[in-house]
């Protein structure tokens, strides 16, 4: 199975993707492909819906390819501990090199989460990386207040209604995407998030917005220690960058032996997965003036190192005490912060626990891609996401308007009972349905903008006071974005907002 068993009960997946369009657990036997090491990214299902990691890109058919998920990505399983960040992935992405025993070699990393992992790895274990790829590497300051990052657990950790989950997930979803999607790719990105990031796995969704919104401490210390190769791709209309962000961002980088940088017009964050033709031609051109004219052997990982260099960075001598046979030893987070940290996992263990006890979030049915061949013959839901088209009315994809899924809505379900019997074994049992799903606004989500705003310092069932989702940081950086229609200009023509305020 193509799974490593890593240190911390890590169970790496990793899959070897190979020129000739064939994928498995082993390395191919061929001297002459050089390796790359791609990271798949939190929005994909599995390797194959990143397009330049599918058979007939110009880097599968040049490269052997090592798609790796890191942890709360993919098939990936751990636990999640008080020390995680971007530098104990780092890690963990060393103990792979070293279980598979791979040369160095260029990194690919799509997106900020991914990226900024893969800027750690090439910070703590120098020795390993050749070059950089990263799309959407934006900055290294956090996005939110430790206090605005605590309001997420009202609309995603542990909503109080669905509908809650469901407005947080949209705005996800379009902050990523802009309007790039057609419906049935929203209903499709939709349906992946909520199966993935409902209450019963907030866990997981905590792991991974932490490194999303928050301090990871990359600091320009330490992206100054980089002496690699960096390739920077980013979207003219990423909502994650500001202006000025890839600028400053690759500023800190004048160690490095080369910094080249692309605006992606018209692009959003995921310009990998929007105009892939466009990104994989750039990674293909840099990667092949970086790449060795000689096949590369094996390397090992200087973990006492890269220990050191968590010393030294995050002016923490007595990290040089830590078990370096530990991903989470590379730390950069504070004795506060860790102490911090496990207090939100235990808190999220308990919504974990009491959503498990409920019916399961409507629209989270279903398996991961991987599960079906497994998965017992059973008619599968379609669910209806898109009534968020309304922001972007102009679209050229939508042909009528709908209504915005952050609006408050009606769920309507026509529901069909399966004659199939479900296997009672079945492991987080979920309903069995042929649904047939529409969401539909009450009322124009105009027409009361304030009936679903909490009250300014209304108090929690604990006696906390509740920040509003506008206190959070995130309202200005994930919600949709209004389009700006010039009276002169074409119905096609949508001008958006400024982006996110990094």
């Amino acid at each position: 199975m193509p799974f490593l068993n890593l240190p911390s009960s890590v169970r790496l997946h990793y899959e070897v993707l190979k020129p000739d369009g064939t994928s498995g657990d082993q390395l191919a036997a061929d001297p002459t492909k050089p390796t790359l090491v791609a990271l798949v990214p939190f929005l994909a299902r599995t390797a194959m819906d990143v397009p330049q990691l599918r058979p007939g890109s110009s880097l599968r058919a040049d490269y052997q390819i090592i798609a790796m998920s890191p942890r709360s990505h993919g098939r990936t399983t751990s636990e999640v501990r008080p020390q995680h960040d971007p530098f104990v992935s780092a890690a963990d992405l060393a103990f792979a090199f070293k279980a598979l025993q791979l040369p160095p070699c260029p990194v690919y990393a799509p997106g900020f989460i991914a990226g900024r992992t893969a800027v750690a790895f090439a910070i703590l274990f120098p020795e390993l990386v050749t070059a950089l790829a990263l799309i959407g590497v934006s900055g290294t300051e956090g996005m939110t207040t430790v206090e605005g990052f605590r309001t997420l657990d009202a609309t995603l950790f542990n909503p109080e209604e669905p509908a809650d989950l469901y407005e947080a997930l949209g705005e996800l979803a379009m902050s990523m995407y802009n309007d790039s999607l057609d419906v049935e790719a929203f209903d499709d990105v939709m349906s992946f998030l909520v199966r993935r990031h409902n209450p019963r796995h907030a866990l997981r969704s905590y792991e991974l917005c932490r490194i999303a919104y928050l301090n990871v401490n990359l600091t320009p210390e330490a992206v100054a220690g980089i002496s690699q190769p960096v390739l920077a791709l980013h979207g003219e209309k990423d909502q994650y960058t500001q202006d000025g962000d890839v600028e400053i961002w690759t500023d800190q980088l004048y160690r490095s032996e080369e910094v080249e940088t692309h605006i992606i017009p018209d692009a959003p964050h995921v310009c990998w997965i929007s105009h892939p033709d466009t990104t994989t031609a750039l990674i293909s051109s840099f990667l092949s003036r970086h790449t060795p004219s000689t096949p590369a052997t094996y390397v090992a990982p200087d973990f006492a190192a890269a220990l050191q260099r968590t010393a030294t960075l995050f002016s923490n001598p007595e990290a040089l005490l830590r078990d370096p046979r530990l991903p989470e030893s590379f730390s950069s987070l504070t004795t506060e912060q860790v102490a911090g940290v496990a207090a939100d996992i235990e808190r999220l263990r308990g919504y974990e626990q009491a959503w498990r006890s409920r019916p399961l979030v409507e629209g989270a049915e279903g398996v991961e891609a991987w599960e079906e061949d497994a998965a017992i013959s059973v008619p599968r839901p379609r669910w209806r996401w898109s009534r968020r088209d309304e922001a972007f009315a102009t679209s050229p994809h939508n042909a009528s308007p709908r209504y915005s899924v952050a609006s408050e809505v009606v769920v309507e379900i026509a529901s069909t009972q399966s004659a199939e019997q479900v296997d009672s074994s079945w492991v987080d049992s979920k309903p069995r349905s042929v649904v047939e799903v529409s969401a539909s606004p009450t009322i124009p989500a105009k027409a009361d903008a304030s009936a679903s705003s909490a009250v300014d310092g209304e108090d929690d069932v604990e006696g906390h006071v509740r920040l509003n989702r506008e206190d959070s940081g995130f309202s200005e950086g994930v919600a949709p974005q209004k389009p700006e229609v010039s009276p002169q200009a074409s119905p096609d023509v949508v001008k958006p907002t400024a982006g996110l305020a990094a």
